[in-house]
């Protein structure tokens, strides 16, 4: 069962029938949009097992411009997806399917770039929460907290979890790069002297990070590049580990040339002489691979 009263927040046990609604959805939205769609995914809590959500299916549309979705509007609203300009920005565009005579909503359409940071962390943020339940159990508790708070007040409730989803898509846009490959930018090569507050930091490896990924702190995301011996300006590598750390607002990366091997003692001297200044832990590629096995 779906639908929900616009603005009031009521939150419900996972319904595997909700997956089985998004699949008929996409297939009428690829129906109508054809090859203008490179991809659309079921997302939002809906899409994440065991957690409660609000009974509103959300789905992301990809397209490569936000304005080639503009010539089908008509055929959308003939086929219920109604156009809401009011919640359209420069990254999406919002359509919305329900009850308007009853102000209910049932389905909220999400359509934005493909390979931007919206789709990008649409897809990571379901696939982090399916893979650690843990973190979902949190997400929940968080999201039950706030329903029982303001269940006639969407907006709050929708603000209330801005803290927990930051934290969220930062862990799931590192966790997302593990065991793939990635050209970076190294903007403090080997020998960089970085001079902070009360010490001077000299750079051992190689620093940088991967363009227009943006990491916790809104900057780009940082990657440490392991085994590669001179300074240098730019690379292809492959992601071998985050930097999680506790009292910071980002995470960091670990790379190195593909095919390349550092055990995780490897990796922690490696990266010592900066990450000593914070309460930090590594994970590895290897050990996401035996969790997920």
């Amino acid at each position: 069962m779906t639908g929900l009263r616009r603005n009031t927040v009521r939150l419900e046990p996972h319904d595997p029938a909700w997956e089985d609604t998004a699949r008929r959805t996409i297939q009428r939205l690829r129906e109508i949009l054809g090859g203008t769609a490179r991809d659309i995914q079921h997302i939002g809590s809906t899409s994440i097992p065991h957690i409660m959500a609000k009974p509103i299916i959300d789905i992301a549309v990809a397209v490569n411009k936000l304005d080639d979705i503009d010539r089908f509007i008509p055929q959308l609203e003939q086929n219920g997806f109604i156009h809401r300009p009011v919640n359209d920005n420069e990254r999406q565009r919002f359509f919305a399917c329900g009850d308007f005579a009853a102000d209910t909503r049932d389905h909220h359409i999400h359509v934005v770039r493909y390979d931007g940071n919206e789709w990008r962390n649409y897809i990571n943020f379901r696939g982090y929460l399916t893979r650690y339940p843990e973190e979902a159990a949190k997400y929940e508790e968080v999201k039950r907290a706030l329903a029982a708070r303001y269940p006639c007040d969407r907006d709050s409730y929708t603000a209330g979890k801005g803290e927990i989803i930051a934290y969220l898509l930062r862990k799931a846009t590192v966790w997302s790069w593990l065991g793939k490959t990635a050209h970076i930018l190294i903007d403090r090569p080997i020998g960089y002297i970085h001079r902070k507050s009360g010490y001077t930091l000299e750079y051992p490896i190689n620093y940088g990070y991967i363009p227009g990924v943006p990491g916790g702190d809104g900057e780009e995301l940082d990657v440490y590049l392991l085994g590669v011996d001179e300074p240098a300006e730019q690379f292809d590598c492959r992601i071998y580990g985050i930097v999680h750390r506790h009292n910071d607002v980002e995470d960091k990366l670990i790379a190195a040339p593909d095919g390349m091997s550092f055990t995780k003692s490897d990796m922690e001297s490696a990266v010592r002489f900066q990450e000593q200044y914070y309460d930090s832990f590594i994970q590895t590629a290897e050990e996401n691979d035996i969790k997920q096995n």
